[in-house]
Parts: structure tokens; sequence; C-alpha cells
């Protein structure tokens, strides 16, 4: 490659970079809420959570079900699960059309995709 085509590659692969975190904004205070009551948080794979308006939440991750509480405090997001050690955790929330992530110290905790919970038909009834 000639220094010109280094060069060419240099600034392609600096301004693919700098795109990747174009469009995320940061949700707080009551957005913060609302964004994530009656809503499943999931990566597709690995983890999907169902958090309620009373405060709780219920899913799996990594095949194992997963209870527990979740509020939102100030500016951040956080939660307890009940089988782990019962600690809170909190995270900042950024927000990318439908994808979301959680950041804590700058750096992204995890991430995936928000959706609005189907409603539940009651037992019996045809689909």
């Amino acid at each position: 490659m000639t220094p010109n085509h280094l060069l060419l590659a240099a600034v392609l692969v600096g301004v693919a970079h700098a795109q990747a975190d174009v469009g995320w904004r940061g949700v707080r205070g009551a957005d913060l809420r609302g964004m994530f009551v009656d809503h499943e948080f999931a990566d597709g794979v690995h983890y999907a959570f169902q958090f309620r308006g009373d405060g709780t939440f219920t899913g799996f991750n990594m095949g194992k079900e997963m209870r527990g509480t979740w509020r939102s405090a100030g500016n951040e997001f956080c939660w307890t699960q009940r089988k782990s050690t019962g600690v809170e955790e909190c995270f900042e929330v950024e927000r990318r059309g439908d994808q979301i992530r959680f950041v804590r110290d700058g750096y992204e905790a995890f991430s995936g995709n928000l959706s609005a919970l189907k409603a539940q038909r009651p037992t019996g009834q045809p689909r």
C-alpha cells in the first residue's frame, strides 16, 4: 500500500469509529422510569427482562430465572436481583432508537433492545 492508501484507510477507520457513538443520548429523570414500565429489555440470546410498573422485574439470564426490583434514582436506573447478592446496582442509561445501553463509570456494562410487552391473553382464549 502506498502512504496515501494507508492514510485513507486510517481516516475511514476513524470516521467509522466516531460514527459508532453517533445518536446515543442519555435518558434521565422521569423519562427513564417511563421508558422501562411494561417493556422488555433483551439482547436476543443471553438475557431478557420484563419490567412492570410496580417496580418488579422478571426474566432470565444465561438460562437462569431472574426476579427482583427496579427503580429510577435521579438520572440512574437501579435494580436488585433477588437471587444474587441482593446488592443494588445502578447505571446511567443511553438510548438510540430501540437500542439501550447501560453505562457505569463511562463504560458500557451491557446492551440490548427495548420493546413493549405484549398483552397477555387469558388462558383458554383462542388466538
